[in-house]
């Protein structure tokens, strides 16, 4: 028999007086769910009826068919009662405890009478196994061919120390969530310790004012004032009720948080820097919902505080820890009683440690923050991998971690990996290559601006970003090798602890196709963590390995060394974009030479279509991309960007 688990305590109390008419209330665990196997309990005299009564009482429970169990006349219900005394146990649907019986012992004094002890065992929320030892008395009833052995429910048989009239239940004591902190200690995103301000939404209930009464009664605010607040509200307004310290809303969270129509936002999260610092990075946290609880295996359960997006979700085992337990008997009298039967203490969620650089994350926050379209910034130390920065913008859209998940055409900055492809088929930056206006190649190509070189080094080629250069060339480099290089630079799946768009090269693709892949269009995609990554390999000299948690985590595999002299040469091409082509926004900016590509990425349908504008590059030990949605040329709307992150950077 199946009870619906959400039973207020009134009708607890109503129920409970079956309890008392039994006189005794049964419930319990134990970890193996399996029935005894013969011979595994020594001394005990499998065939005795006695046994093969306190074992099949054992199974029944174990298998959610007390109704069958062979218990006493005098009992009454024993399914029905079982159900309401454990209702408050668990968030289970049914609650099934294991149940083994150890022993079993004739009474001497009385052939009709026996004791079995037994070891019960809960699997309570959050994985804690409640386990205790208890006795069950059994009893034959009835004569002759109609005797037989049954259990006579005591007080004993339900928790050694368990009242008539008293139900179980168990109170969830919040594990401390652990810190996201940067190399220095400093906390960037805290335990959400400060306060929590509750409100209500009218569009989120169907019945405001009963919403408004309900909270009202729980924090203690006045009723009517509350009520008449509510109903004369918009259908979407925060209808702010009262701002709690963290500690007295935890007290209350169980039963207001999963009230229709309250929504709750958390303050103060013990971290000194903006909060507009690595936003979308760090991410959020808040209630569970039941999904996020169903979803969770029962680590989880509605009403959490969980992480809801970055860092903050993806860590979210680790941070949460483990919350303890506490098991009550609670007495549903006139006046409540509770007094605890066991308790699990929590165990403090750990700190996560990530390698952000405040210094570099504040510059690429500052960067992006004015941009008039969104744009983002990643950082990466050259000489480690560790991600110095990720940073989204403007500063009013900085939820959205498009650093590390956007999926865009990388336009030119793609240049980067077909250019050391064709590097490594032979071509140097004196190599003479064409660039004329357009050129076919199953359909038009053309460069920006209708601009036209003619035949001119190679480094001139690269430095101007003739696309035509690169499409003419492209019968040297086959899809695969294309995608082998790319991959060796960065553009293949990564692991990072959060997730994170890995590049997308095709290893297939007609020649039209792959001329438009050779300058980062066509089927070739990216986020700007990828773009940054594969110049961080070119100033390393090796396929870069990121990292961005330190702990809980492990120190990255050292990536493949790249082709050394190609390297070189595509160092040699990257300078000369910024001295003399399209990249010259960050030329003489302080803290030393700069090496960069710029991108300007067609997508869409229309004519012309639109673009978005990248730039990427290194200087000393910092790797960088910068990308600006629907940002026109990169050299002159997202260079620009990178110029002022550097510049503060060398400030």
């Amino acid at each position: 028999m199946q009870v619906n688990k959400r039973i207020t305590l009134i009708a607890l109390a109503a129920v409970a007086a079956v309890a008392l008419i039994v006189g005794a209330l049964w419930f319990g665990p134990w970890s193996n769910g399996s029935d005894p196997e013969p011979g595994a309990r020594p001394g005990v005299d499998e065939d005795d009826p006695a046994t093969v009564a306190a074992d099949a009482f054992a199974a029944a429970w174990r298998r959610g068919t007390l109704a069958q169990a062979p218990v006493s006349v005098a009992s009454g219900d024993v399914a029905a009662t079982t159900a309401i005394i454990t209702a408050g146990l668990t968030s289970a649907d049914q609650d099934l405890p294991q149940v083994a019986v150890t022993k079993v012992a004739r009474d001497p004094a009385a052939s009709d009478a026996a004791t079995a002890t037994a070891r019960v065992s809960w699997q309570l929320d959050g994985g804690r196994a409640w386990t205790y030892p208890v006795t069950i008395p059994l009893v034959q009833e009835g004569t002759g061919d109609a005797a037989r052995w049954v259990v006579a429910w005591t007080p004993s048989v339900v928790e050694p120390s368990l009242q008539p009239g008293e139900v179980i239940a168990t109170k969830r004591l919040t594990a401390e969530r652990g810190r996201i902190v940067d190399g220095t200690g400093t906390v960037l995103s805290g335990a959400a310790t400060g306060t929590v301000t509750v409100g209500i939404r009218k569009s989120r209930t169907t019945d405001p004012a009963g919403t408004a009464r309900t909270v009202a009664a729980l924090t203690g605010v006045d009723e009517a004032e509350l009520v008449a607040k509510v109903v004369a509200a918009g259908p979407d307004d925060f209808v702010e009720v009262i701002t709690l310290p963290r500690p007295d809303y935890d007290e209350i969270r169980a039963q207001i948080q999963p009230l229709p129509g309250t929504i709750f936002r958390e303050d103060d999260d013990g971290s000194p820097l903006p909060k507009s610092y690595a936003r979308a990075l760090l991410g959020t946290t808040g209630p569970a919902d039941a999904d996020t609880a169903a979803a969770s295996g029962g680590r989880v359960v509605a009403g959490d505080v969980v992480g809801l997006s970055g860092l903050q979700a993806s860590q979210d085992a680790a941070l949460a820890g483990t919350p303890g337990v506490v098991v009550e008997a609670v007495g549903t009298g006139d006046v409540p009683t509770r007094r605890a039967l066991k308790t699990f203490e929590a165990t403090p969620g750990r700190d996560v440690v990530v390698t952000l650089d405040q210094e570099v994350q504040q510059a690429a926050d500052a960067a992006v923050a004015t941009t008039a379209t969104p744009s983002a910034l990643v950082a990466i130390r050259v000489s480690t991998g560790d991600v110095l920065a990720v940073a989204n913008g403007p500063a009013n859209a900085s939820a959205y971690n498009r650093a590390l998940i956007g999926r865009y055409p990388p336009g030119s900055t793609f240049k980067v990996a077909s250019g050391l492809a064709l590097l490594l088929k032979g071509i140097t930056p004196d190599t003479p290559v064409p660039c004329p206006a357009t050129i076919v190649v199953g359909k038009e190509f053309r460069n920006a601006s209708g601009e036209v070189l003619g035949t001119v080094p190679f480094r001139t080629d690269f430095a101007e970003s003739c696309n035509t250069a690169f499409v003419g060339e492209s019968e040297r480099v086959t899809p695969q090798e294309l995608t082998a290089t790319a991959a060796l630079l960065g553009y293949r799946d990564l692991d990072i602890g959060i997730p994170v768009r890995g590049g997308s090269v095709p290893g297939e693709a007609g020649v039209t196709e792959h001329a438009a892949n050779m300058i980062g269009q066509g089927k070739v995609e990216a986020s700007p963590f990828v773009v940054a990554l594969a110049s961080a390999s070119v100033a390393n000299g090796s396929s870069v390995q990121p990292r961005l948690i330190v702990d809980p985590g492990v120190e990255p595999e050292p990536g493949a060394p790249l082709p050394p002299e190609q390297v070189v040469q595509l160092r040699e091409l990257m300078r000369a974009v910024v001295t003399s082509g399209t990249g010259t926004a960050v030329r003489g900016i302080p803290g030393g030479d700069v090496y960069g590509k710029t991108g300007t990425a067609e997508y869409g349908d229309e004519d012309p279509p639109k673009t978005h504008a990248w730039f990427t590059g290194y200087q000393g030990d910092v790797a960088f991309a910068v990308l600006v949605e629907d940002g026109s040329f990169g050299g002159s709307v997202a260079a620009p960007v990178a110029a002022r992150f550097l510049t503060d950077l060398a400030g």
